[in-house]
């Protein structure tokens, strides 16, 4: 297929933990070109991206309207997914809406929209399991679904904690001297729909090629559900070195954890913006909703069907990345630019 006849996507999101495999899926399918919005084409994941066939970057930020008219005129499809991290509970909101608004506006044909848990809603509107990041997405994602299919075709792709955060983020161990790890944190033993980010572009490609199935759906995935002394076994069987477990309380936690006292929910890139909660009391709740396995509820047998080669468990991930728990990845871009960030003033001091 030329070039020409290929379906071009704009990914919002793309130098992303889940835009990263979403971009490498586009590129290498013999269907589609990826255009990528990226606030800065200069970046080291924006240049890998720019070095793969059937890739564009566009400079432009997902909270201007102008940048957005932009990115979505002519596209076929969209895959969107905003920072909240970035932005924060509000900005996330209005620009959650608004790009859905402005696609459909410019004449997009099918919007996958990058979502979460509502796990306010889930959990039964108990408010101890509101936290900003998450229900902010949840919220424009049953807004989307909502609306009609008629004229653009919209599904909602939610995704769990991510598998690859056992590399880098809040599901990092620590080793102990004698090689063992444990996993210290609040999390009761419910089970968590963790995703192994290999995959996420699998998924997404099946969406746009097969828009009668997946119009007007949530696809729910992961890879598996767990819970955090099953991956300590996991982790056991396949390194034969020791794993566990260590339930601690949220007062012990959060000072071993927060960035920096008082931190606001989009503590990588706060820019003065009023914050909804600080980063204490969204992973709060975060690990209330996890740790009692409320987001546990995908379809394991439809995820077989649509990937059949997908990873199919934690033990498997850990074999193919030969997991050893003590050495920490690259995985999630804000930590990646924060530390860019103070290794850049460190140079000017």
């Amino acid at each position: 297929m030329s070039s020409s006849d290929r379906k071009e996507i704009l990914v919002v999101g793309g130098t992303g933990a889940q835009g990263l495999p979403v971009v490498k899926a586009l590129s290498a399918s013999t269907t589609y070109t990826a255009r990528v919005l990226t606030r800065d084409t200069s970046s080291s994941r924006a240049k890998q991206l720019a070095t793969l066939p059937n890739v564009t970057l566009i400079q432009g930020t997902q909270e201007s309207e102008a940048d957005l008219h932009r990115a979505f005129k002519g596209v076929y499809g969209a895959w969107v997914n905003l920072d909240g991290f970035i932005l924060g509970e509000m900005k996330e909101l209005y620009f959650g809406f608004r790009a859905y608004e402005i696609a459909r506006h410019e004449g997009v044909k099918h919007y996958v929209w990058a979502n979460t848990d509502y796990a306010l809603r889930i959990g039964g509107w108990n408010e101890e399991f509101h936290w900003g990041h998450n229900d902010a997405k949840g919220r424009v994602g049953d807004f989307i679904l909502a609306q009609d299919q008629k004229t653009m075709a919209a599904t909602l792709f939610t995704t769990g904690p991510y598998m690859d955060m056992l590399l880098d983020g809040m599901f990092m161990p620590e080793e102990g001297e004698d090689g063992s790890l444990v996993w210290e944190n609040p999390a009761e033993n419910g089970k968590i729909p963790l995703i192994a980010l290999d995959d996420v572009g699998v998924y997404v490609k099946w969406i746009f090629d097969h828009p009668k199935r997946s119009t007007g759906i949530n696809l729910e995935v992961a890879t598996e559900q767990i819970s955090f002394s099953e991956i300590a076994s996991a982790f056991e069987k396949v390194t034969g070195r020791k794993g566990f477990h260590r339930r601690i309380s949220f007062d012990e936690y959060f000072p071993k954890r927060e960035p920096y006292p008082n931190a606001p929910a989009n503590w990588a890139n706060n820019d003065g913006t009023p914050t909804t909660m600080t980063w204490r009391q969204n992973f709060t709740a975060w690990w209330k909703f996890w740790g009692k396995g409320l987001g546990a509820n995908r379809d394991m047998a439809l995820l077989d069907e649509i990937h059949p080669a997908r990873i199919k468990s934690v033990e498997e991930w850990m074999r193919k990345v030969d997991y050893q728990g003590g050495k920490r990845g690259t995985v999630l871009k804000d930590v990646e630019d924060m530390v860019a960030r103070v290794q850049a003033r460190k140079g000017r001091i």
